[in-house]
């Protein structure tokens, strides 16, 4: 494929993107399904959740799903964390790629409990009462030439907040391009394009988020670089790096700004055979503990 048609569908790409933000953002509603901002993973979180343009396991179907056209063989993901916001994320997902074309299915649970009802200023609450999400996914991912790389990612959405419940359908967009540059990577990605139903007489758009990357392995060294544009909230950057210590052991750590709660991470990642665990701690700010993350996958 020629660089004018690359360079097309990237600009395609950025400007469908920008008119869903501004429209949405013009819109003055909040956004629905807040825990889908959540990202995946414990390597993905480790590098600062710079992961635009990385590719190789499943958790890119959440990350940017053009990426799974790139992925070589089957590739099975469970992961698990709580962080110091009270949310619990559970994941399990598969994907299957042959670097031509690729698919995807993915299983998200997250919740938050023991949050306290109050209609006003008082000493004791009324009670309390959790926020739960489910969401399902398909992933579908296509090879464009020898270089590039397109997908989409469609999910079901239910959320409960207390006595109400509300249903959606989500929709990610993605492409990825590998440069002429060795080990050079290139992406973006549109996440949660979509609206929920009525939530206690609201009805929102989904925490609609664009993101560009690059990603550049040299050796035993990847290095990761996001900017993310959401609909709602502070844009911020993300940078990652990985160092494998030895064939089968990974040290990593990530930067990631615009998000008070968070900043630096760090993690390690162990690979055998068909296997591999990894781990990730994101460290609080603000007085907030730290978090960890834990991601088993299976080749």
């Amino acid at each position: 494929m020629n660089r004018s048609r690359v360079l097309c569908l990237l600009l395609f790409l950025v400007l469908f993107a920008h008119q869903a933000t501004v429209e949405g953002a013009s819109s003055g509603r909040e956004s629905g399904f807040l825990l889908l901002r959540e990202g995946i993973g414990a390597r993905p979180e480790a590098m600062g959740g710079a992961y635009t343009a990385v590719t190789g396991d499943q958790a890119t179907t959440f990350w940017n799903p053009a990426g799974v056209a790139a992925l070589k063989g089957k590739d099975f993901l469970l992961s698990h964390h709580r962080s110091f916001l009270g949310i619990n994320q559970s994941y399990a997902g598969w994907a299957f790629g042959n670097q031509r074309r690729g698919v995807g299915l993915s299983l998200g649970l997250y919740s938050i409990g023991g949050m306290e009802t109050r209609t006003g200023p008082s000493t004791e609450p009324l009670g309390t009462f959790g926020i739960y999400n489910v969401n399902v996914g398909f992933t579908y991912g296509q090879g464009i030439g020898k270089s590039m790389f397109a997908g989409f990612s469609v999910r079901a959405l239910h959320e409960a907040i207390g006595p109400e419940r509300a249903s959606g359908l989500g929709l990610d967009l993605g492409v990825m391009y590998r440069t002429g540059i060795e080990g050079l990577m290139v992406g973006a990605t549109y996440r949660n394009l979509g609206r929920m139903e009525t939530l206690d007489t609201v009805r929102s758009p989904l925490p609609g988020t664009f993101r560009v990357g690059a990603a550049i392995e040299r050796g035993k060294v990847t290095g990761s670089f996001d900017l993310r544009l959401p609909r709602k909230g502070t844009s911020g950057v993300h940078t990652g790096i990985e160092y494998r210590v030895k064939e089968a052991a990974f040290l990593r750590a990530g930067f990631r700004s615009g998000i008070d709660a968070r900043k630096w991470s760090f993690g390690l990642g162990l690979n055998r055979r068909n296997w591999r665990v990894d781990y990730a701690f994101v460290l609080g700010v603000l007085g907030l503990g730290g978090s960890h993350r834990i991601a088993v996958g299976i080749k």
